[in-house]
């Protein structure tokens, strides 16, 4: 039986400003592979401070101000996710969930931007949250099961 090729996340931490379970976020990335079907074969996710972040959004969308997420389609199996770690812990506490939750969730937003998803019209947003609500969604379920 063919496996069915799967993304490969890595994640590297380049700020200080946040502590969180980056390893925890990556352990649950692996328990979950198969919700992320290749390409792109290889994401790699990287964590930055909100003055970083805005320094790449302005060099690269022209927009002088900090995000949540930038996500960059290197090659067809290929992609770089940029979170701004304060954003992700300032969502997660107006969201009332953990920063780990929130990475996650930020993740799956930036992987469907590789696959082509767009949000900048209203049903295009609506149908990419809908896909990325369905695997955090799972991601959960499966989380909340094995701390059973």
């Amino acid at each position: 039986m063919k496996r069915k090729k799967v993304v490969e996340f890595q994640l590297k931490n380049h700020q200080r400003k946040v502590k969180s379970d980056f390893r925890k976020v990556m352990l649950t990335l692996e328990k979950n592979r198969a919700l992320f079907p290749a390409p792109p074969s290889h994401i790699d996710v990287v964590f930055v401070s909100n003055k970083k972040i805005r320094e790449i959004n302005k060099q690269f969308l022209h927009k002088n101000t900090p995000t949540d997420i930038l996500s960059f389609k290197l090659s067809s199996q290929t992609g770089e996710l940029i979170i701004s770690a304060e954003m992700a812990a300032e969502n997660a506490i107006r969201y009332g969930i953990s920063t780990e939750y929130e990475v996650l969730y930020l993740i799956i937003h930036g992987y469907l931007h590789l696959k082509n998803y767009t949000d900048y019209k209203d049903k295009e947003k609506e149908k990419m949250f809908k896909i990325q609500d369905r695997i955090f969604d799972r991601i959960i379920k499966t989380d909340e099961n094995n701390e059973k």
